[in-house]
């Protein structure tokens, strides 16, 4: 029994201690192809994640529990709105195990408009080996995993817009 209580905790803080720091966008070494995925959006309806299939994402996981997670959405809901219209897609997807409505209302608490699906087993998360929340992934058109952040990251700044713009370009 105390193992397991240790155990939970080391997980608890493995999970938390990711989003204790601001992210630094990295490019992601090799020519990794982004798994598909299949989970649930916030109206339980199956989503997919080759819906996406020829855009450019920004696939975010992250959790209502988590407070680096909140900070960093107001700049997701920006480079969404400058960019939604020019091929880039903004999919957060929530790891948290509560209920669909309470995710649902985090999101309309913050006014997000972007795509949130909800894993609340973990199994997407778990499938891109994330060592907690936030991480992100900006994947190209192509489909390959070109950069990662690991932490709290700022989506629109100047840094994160270049490499949405390169990303974008590529793609014509």
């Amino acid at each position: 029994m105390r193992y397991t209580i240790y155990a939970v905790l080391a997980l608890f803080i493995a999970l938390t201690a990711v989003g204790a720091e601001a992210g630094e966008l990295k490019p992601f070494k090799g020519a990794v192809m982004a798994s598909d995925f299949i989970t649930q959006d916030l109206k339980g309806q199956k989503a997919r994640f080759t819906t996406f299939q020829g855009k450019v994402v920004m696939l975010n996981f992250w959790a209502t529990w988590c407070s680096t997670c909140r900070k960093e959405m107001p700049s997701m809901e920006a480079l969404h709105q400058a960019y939604k219209n020019k091929g880039l897609v903004v999919l957060a997807v929530s790891q948290d195990q509560v209920s669909a409505r309470t995710v649902q209302a985090y999101v309309d608490e913050l006014k997000l408009s972007f795509p949130v699906w909800h894993d609340r087993d973990g199994l997407v998360g778990r499938q891109y080996s994330i060592p907690g929340v936030p991480v992100s992934y900006l994947i190209g058109a192509d489909g390959r995993i070109a950069y990662r952040v690991t932490g709290e990251y700022d989506w629109f700044g100047t840094e994160a817009r270049a490499a949405v713009e390169t990303l974008l370009a590529a793609r014509r």
